[in-house]
């Protein structure tokens, strides 16, 4: 018997995988009722049936008045449910109506060896801890051939016929779908644990740490569509069993992640040093990376400006993921080398890019920049387009110029390209005078306590993002139709065409000197 454990229901026996192919034909009011034990049926109904389920052939409940007076026996002697082999001619209605009014569940399985169906649930009611050994047993020949994440989660979930997840220390998908985790699991403490039992089941999830480490580096979470306690012990258990394999791809990934990061930023440091003059040590260094160096090449240079970096969400991995995912997103496809504090990022092509390409860049970045965690305060420059090594020192220096202007703005986050320097240095001389500060209080007077600055916020976001709509909408986590009635509200409130150049321009001096004489 389940010794030590709660007995499992009817219901929660549907989900397991023997009685995948069982359908519940009747008496679904009675599926919570609990199992303590089975029973094959062979025509007698035993006096300690109290609690079974019964397993009953074909031939013992046929004809089919059989079944209807077994029902009516069944209800009486306290049976928790029925497991018949379906016939050709299914249950007559009197007897599914029968069963639905004494609320005595009836299963039935086409095709099924009930012998060894009475078996396998026989383990599973009498001693689930030894189908748990079975399942243990199972995770641990799935993964002793596995090194990477994908196959690991893939073993595991295979094994225990759920949906797995490696979330990162924050509770992001690192693998698999975005899962919404119940607010009752903390993130912050380093300990299994599992959602409240619901009719969907439970989430459990189960920290990843690295040695010498108190904090979780990683989340291994699964889905059971049951909330029993067999299952969740179970799927624990599993769990516990994957955290090494997970835990040695973590550390393996870390090492090569340093060991690419110190070997990437000699590179580009000897690189940029050079001025275009490149030695044949950089040639073929650069060749075993897989940068082109002969393209054409548009560099971009981010700094976090963040005064508080937290290291538990932003480890060097998990950060690099999170900017690669951003870039890929808006098609950003190159070499991205960990400068410490930010990134350098370059574009190549084998043919030269239109004029314009470099507005083209300068938009995506600002979306890439959008997608990237708020609490970094990410601040980018842009180069212009130039041609082979020496072109790449160039636009990345270029790039580091225009970024460090972009440091400068309070608005978060903040792109320049280096064409707009200055123009850019022009304005940021203009913010701090006196006549422009009269006017910023002058045109932004209707938005002053206004919906709590929103509509002030939704302006500012709405001309650093150069009039894109879709930009503002990300930055400020807004729908773009909320984003467009804010847009309709300022033009109502301020009087002014957000169309026309001037008066964008006009209005984005305005909200920067406020920002000067605030910050």
């Amino acid at each position: 018997m389940t010794a030590g454990y709660a007995p499992v229901s009817v219901r929660d026996l549907l989900t397991e995988t023997v009685l995948a192919a069982a359908v519940v034909v009747a008496g679904r009011q009675g599926l919570d009722r609990p199992v303590r034990d089975l029973s094959w049926y062979s025509g007698e109904l035993a006096t300690t049936a109290n609690g079974h389920l019964m397993v009953c052939a074909a031939a013992a409940v046929t004809p089919s008045y059989r079944l209807e007076a077994l029902v009516r026996r069944a209800e009486s002697a306290g049976v928790a449910a029925l497991l018949i082999a379906s016939e050709e001619q299914p249950p007559l209605l009197s007897t599914l109506r029968l069963a639905d009014r004494l609320g005595i569940p009836v299963l039935s399985v086409v095709g099924a060896d009930l012998v060894d169906l009475l078996h396998r649930l026989t383990i599973r009611v009498r001693a689930p801890e030894v189908q748990r050994a079975r399942l243990i047993e199972d995770v641990v020949r799935r993964l002793s051939t596995k090194t990477t994440a994908e196959d690991i989660l893939a073993a595991l979930g295979l094994a225990l016929s759920q949906s797995v997840w490696l979330l990162s220390s924050d509770g992001s998908a690192i693998h698999g779908e975005p899962i919404s985790l119940p607010s009752t699991l903390r993130l912050d403490l380093t300990v299994p644990q599992h959602s409240d039992p619901s009719a969907d089941g439970q989430i459990l999830i189960h920290p990843v740490t690295e040695p010498g480490s108190t904090q979780a580096a990683a989340w291994l979470a699964s889905h059971t569509a049951a909330s029993n306690e067999h299952e969740r012990i179970a799927t624990a258990s599993a769990l516990a069993v994957a955290e090494p394999y997970v835990r040695a791809w973590l550390i393996s990934q870390r090492v090569a992640a340093e060991r690419d990061s110190v070997f990437h930023g000699r590179l580009l440091a000897d690189l940029i040093a050079g001025q275009g003059v490149v030695s044949q040590d950089v040639v073929e260094r650069a060749l075993s990376a897989g940068w082109r160096l002969q393209d054409w090449h548009v560099g971009i240079h981010l700094v976090r400006t963040a005064r508080v970096p937290d290291p538990l969400r932003d480890d060097p991995v998990t950060s690099m993921r999170k900017l690669r995912n951003a870039l890929a997103a808006q098609k950003l496809i190159g070499p991205v080398v960990d400068r410490g504090d930010g990134w350098t990022v370059w574009i190549s092509s084998a043919t030269e890019p239109p004029s314009s390409d470099g507005r083209r860049v300068l938009r995506s970045v600002r979306l890439m920049l959008a997608q990237l965690p708020a609490h970094w305060e990410v601040v980018a420059g842009v180069g212009r387009v130039h041609h082979g090594p020496g072109g790449l020192a160039s636009t990345l220096l270029e790039a580091r110029d225009a970024a460090t202007l972009a440091r400068t703005h309070e608005y978060r986050p903040a792109a320049e390209h280096i064409d707009e320097l200055g123009v850019a240095r022009l304005l940021a001389a203009w913010q701090d005078s006196e006549i422009l500060r009269a006017f910023a209080e002058t045109a932004l007077a209707p938005l002053k306590g206004v919906d709590g600055g929103q509509l002030l916020r939704t302006l500012q976001a709405y001309l650093e993002a150069g009039g894109s709509v879709s930009t503002t909408s990300i930055v400020l986590g807004l729908h773009r139709n909320t984003v467009t009635a804010r847009l309709h509200r300022l033009r109502e409130r301020l009087g002014v065409d957000l169309d026309d150049p001037n008066q964008r321009l006009a209005l984005q001096l305005a909200c920067r000197s406020i920002e000067t004489e605030h910050g």
